[in-house]
């Protein structure tokens, strides 16, 4: 009987609210989808990873410019691609947290295209860049840490939570100037067990690369505590 009332539930709810791709807003035939097949093709995957400091395409996966630099950037497309962008969108501003699993399969989908045979991804350990509590709270999730844990799961790595944020900062988006940027998280991380990632090799996840304030950030405080290689894993770069 459960089973039953279930179905027409669902039947009646795409006769009257019929699922629609979040991007193109064409019907869709199953509203677990949330974005229908075409819409999903059109994502202009990259296959490099880049330069944090000027974004430049790094085709061995080494540094070839900026050697100063603590890690190398990892972003699966461009924020100008406007799927990917309201796909984004709509996962952190408008609270669709069963995106994940679809924007976790583009990142697993643009390592696998990337040849990093050379940096042993099975040596890494992955990390979320955590919120505030009190921003986690206002969300209701953390973004980030639902990709890491897809990404792990699909790749067989292991996670840790060991970087806290513990300083409550503005929202990045709302600060233009690359300089108010890196004020707004200055020391706002911090390492709650040092042993966790001493001599690790590290990949950061985040859900996207801006003006790189944040995870220069995080970056510095997981290489003050000892961690070795940091790969810093994005779904867009700006």
């Amino acid at each position: 009987m459960v089973v039953l009332l279930n179905k027409a539930k669902n039947v009646l709810l795409d006769v009257l609210f019929p699922p629609l791709c979040l991007n193109c807003r064409e019907n869709l035939d199953d509203r677990n989808n949330l974005i229908c097949q075409n819409c999903l093709g059109l994502i202009q995957f990259n296959n490099t990873l880049f330069c944090p400091v000027c974004r430049a395409r790094l085709a061995e996966n080494k540094k070839i410019c900026h050697f100063d630099s603590q890690y190398l950037l990892a972003a699966a497309g461009n924020y100008d691609d406007t799927v990917l962008q309201n796909l984004i969108h709509y996962f952190k501003y408008r609270s669709f947290q069963n995106l994940a699993p679809i924007l976790g399969e583009i990142l697993v989908k643009y390592l696998n295209l990337l040849n990093l045979k050379s940096l042993n991804p099975k040596s890494f350990i992955i990390i979320p860049v955590p919120l505030h509590s009190k921003r986690q709270r206002e969300r209701g999730f953390n973004q980030a840490k639902l990709l890491a844990e897809i990404i792990a799961k699909k790749l067989n790595l292991e996670t840790s939570e060991a970087l806290e944020r513990i300083k409550p900062t503005k929202p990045q988006v709302k600060l233009k100037d690359t300089e108010e940027r890196r004020k707004n998280v200055a020391d706002c991380f911090t390492i709650k067990n040092p042993e966790l990632i001493r001599d690790k090799n590290i990949i950061l996840v985040d859900d996207v690369f801006t003006s790189g304030a944040t995870m220069d950030e995080a970056v510095k405080i997981i290489k003050k505590n000892g961690a070795k290689r940091i790969i810093t894993l994005v779904l867009a770069k700006a």
